[in-house]
């Protein structure tokens, strides 16, 4: 069986069930959610200032390579609530692509802190 067989089978085997939505279509699927724990100053997207760090919420999500997500577009739901990728990459081993991830941030409206800096 091959790496990709097998990250896939243990995917659809213990993922949640989530909805990519992009580009209009709805696809269902299985995948990771899960909260990201790290905590330090280079927490992804994080960003320190004098009084502390800028405290934002950011999930992980691990996913099928049939399902490529797209930064800023593709919405997932997942567990009840809805979250916006931000940034995603395919993990390779050797030339094939074995499983997509991605950084997610819960779905709403774009706050004036989003907004890239001048």
């Amino acid at each position: 069986m091959s790496i990709l067989n097998c990250v896939d089978r243990e995917i659809g085997r213990y993922g949640s069930h989530v909805t990519i939505t992009q580009g209009g279509a709805e696809v269902q699927t299985r995948a990771f959610v899960e909260p990201l724990r790290y905590r330090n100053k280079i927490y992804i997207g994080g960003e320190m200032h004098h009084l502390g760090s800028l405290k934002r919420e950011k999930y992980l999500y691990v996913g099928k390579t049939a399902h490529r997500l797209i930064p800023d577009e593709s919405v997932i739901k997942a567990q009840g609530n809805q979250y916006i990728v931000k940034r995603c990459e395919t993990y390779y081993v050797k030339d094939t692509p074995i499983y997509e991830w991605a950084i997610l941030v819960p779905f709403g409206e774009r706050l004036e802190d989003d907004y890239d800096r001048d």
